[in-house]
């Protein structure tokens, strides 16, 4: 019997938690799977003179199902030998969207115009930063999209509709781990969400914004509902997923007028919504498919 550990955050929220792990378990009982939960902070792991130490053995386990964005944990579990999905290199890049969005380009991912705002190595100047504030904004339009290098569920995403708001924006943040991005008006508010494992698009769904806010995010009011993708947005999510090295994930599509573009890869999204919105086991297919 396969003996795979799951690794979740453990400030994740607990309802929507517990209705992922329901899934999994009983995909796992389906498919003569054993399955331990643990949260990242009943993992201890110790760096020590030259090896990770843990007070814990995970050599039972065939591998680990990783629903977390700590990088650090997963690379310590590599180094103590266990197989993680996704592994740590693929978490450290799509952790970080500056990484990501590099990455994605560097493989031929098509991506929105993107500028990296160059960081204050000591005091912030405004300045100095503003006028660069306004050759993107020359470049790339208003309103703009302004981004944190780190965060999820649409936290860290902020759209600055005058050049003032992109100033008071970046000012707030002192310059730091920022990005701009081009606003694609004529995707409405809405993206195509697709969960991607081993090179197969297991399900996909559309997401709209609600009309409060302009993240098409659920926790900010956004409405999901099924979607059958096409041959080029399949095709561009499962390219992403390669491009970063995630072994499951979920691609996040805008429709341009100039064609689709990748918004995010995220290695630990929810399959919760998935298996609402469609007819299609995910969490069952997920556990399958990293077995083999």
């Amino acid at each position: 019997m396969k003996k795979v550990l799951i690794v979740y955050d453990a400030n994740t929220d607990e309802k929507s938690f517990e209705v992922q792990t329901k899934l999994l378990f009983d995909a796992a009982k389906k498919l003569g799977i054993s399955i331990t939960a643990r949260s990242n902070v009943q993992i201890y792991t110790m760096l020590s003179n030259t090896k990770v130490k843990s007070f814990e053995s995970y050599a039972n386990f065939d591998f680990a199902l990783f629903l977390d964005d700590d990088v650090w944990l997963a690379r310590n579990l590599e180094m103590l030998g266990l197989k993680v999905y996704n592994n740590s290199r693929a978490i450290d890049i799509c952790e970080n969207c500056a990484n990501m969005y590099q990455q994605l380009i560097k493989c031929g991912v098509n991506i929105p115009k993107t500028v990296i705002l160059p960081s204050a190595l000591s005091e912030y100047k405004k300045e100095t930063i503003h006028p660069f504030v306004d050759q993107i904004i020359d470049d790339l339009g208003l309103p703009i999209i302004i981004k944190q290098w780190f965060g999820d569920l649409g936290r860290g995403v902020h759209l600055a509709k005058t050049r003032e708001q992109a100033y008071e924006i970046v000012d707030r943040f002192e310059g730091r781990e920022l990005l701009f991005q081009e606003f694609i008006s004529e995707a409405s508010g809405t993206d195509i969400r697709m969960y991607v494992v081993r090179n197969k698009v297991l399900a996909s769904l559309r997401r709209t914004a609600g009309k409060e806010d302009f993240r098409s995010n659920t926790n900010f009011g956004g409405i999901m509902e099924k979607h059958i993708p096409t041959f080029v947005e399949q095709k561009l999510a499962l390219d992403a997923c390669k491009a970063v090295g995630c072994e499951f994930g979920v691609v996040d599509i805008l429709k341009s007028i100039n064609g689709p573009v990748v918004c995010e890869v995220n290695t630990s999204a929810n399959i919760q919504y998935f298996q609402e919105v469609s007819d299609f086991n995910v969490a069952e297919h997920i556990l399958k498919m990293l077995k083999k």
